[in-house]
């Protein structure tokens, strides 16, 4: 089979679906030689490309989310409660109010040294270039708005820069760069996988789809409409660029909860299953490789 990069897009929660792609390509025999990833996804990709299987990543994943450190990032104030009784969903309504007004005054509700801890669970200190396999992430600089690559130097930094969510964590300041998290521009990184030399690529979107349009009730509304479409076809060109797009069902998972490991994980699994015959086609080989090339004299 011929060599490929993994594309991991962003989504939080709904990112544990990368595992059961992993699954699905493992049982294949399929391991790519290029890995980048956007948020969540340069997360489980730099876990990846430490040489981790795919038991050792729901390992290290599930011990890291039940850990004390990763709950006091706070995540549990915006996951839906629709289902909760009555006077637990009150309470987290209260709280879920109270971190939105304290982000209307703040510019992150979470200190950086929270996140720190986090990572240093997951990783060891190590540079990029020291992973088992080619790995890269993007993350997204305030004052040019462009995406940066980064591909080199301190694996933790640069995955702290990737999963930066703008208005949760602090931004990360370095030279004339102010960077976060690229979920708004490249959810789904393609052109970043493409930069660092992959011919071919697979890549995994697990962002939520375009949202059911409801009857606009003032200019607010409609402005945030129209700012949602374009946010939404901006990335999924990006995605669509894709030689193979893999695109798990993962609706029902809420973007705050990184509880639902075994749905995440079919739900992966079963959307690299249909895409297998795509997959296989890309990566076959091909039988003349002579015609690749002029005819000489």
């Amino acid at each position: 089979m011929n060599k490929f990069g993994l594309v991991l897009g962003g989504g939080a929660g709904r990112g544990v679906a990368h595992l059961g792609v992993i699954k699905c390509l493992e049982e294949e025999n399929l391991k790519p030689n290029l890995i980048f990833g956007t948020s969540i996804g340069s997360l489980i990709g730099a876990l990846y490309a430490l040489d981790y299987d795919f038991s050792q990543l729901v390992e290290k994943s599930r011990e890291v989310v039940n850990s004390e450190e990763f709950k006091q990032l706070g995540f549990e104030f915006f996951k839906d409660h629709e289902n909760a009784f009555p006077l637990k969903k009150l309470s987290c309504y209260l709280r879920e109010r109270l971190t939105f007004a304290k982000m209307a005054v703040n510019p992150y509700i979470t200190e950086r040294e929270s996140l720190k801890k986090v990572i240093d669970k997951f990783f060891p200190d190590i540079n990029i270039e020291d992973l088992k396999i080619k790995f890269g992430c993007t993350t997204l600089d305030l004052v040019s708005g462009k995406e940066v690559y980064l591909n080199k130097g301190s694996l933790k930094n640069a995955i702290i820069k990737s999963i930066s969510i703008a208005g949760i964590f602090p931004a990360c300041e370095e030279g004339n760069k102010i960077m976060v998290d690229a979920g708004p521009t490249a959810k789904v990184p393609v052109d970043g996988c493409k930069y660092l030399g992959a011919k071919k690529n697979i890549a995994v979107d697990v962002g939520s789809k375009l949202g059911k349009f409801e009857k606009l009730g003032s200019g607010i509304s409609t402005n945030l409409r129209a700012d949602e479409i374009a946010k939404f076809r901006f990335n999924r060109e990006q995605a669509e660029r894709a030689d193979v797009l893999i695109e798990p069902k993962v609706e029902s998972i809420h973007w705050a909860d990184f509880t639902k490991f075994d749905l995440g994980i079919k739900l992966g699994y079963q959307a690299t299953k249909e895409k297998l015959p795509e997959i296989r086609k890309l990566l076959r080989p091909s039988i003349f490789p002579i015609f690749k090339k002029p005819f000489s004299r």
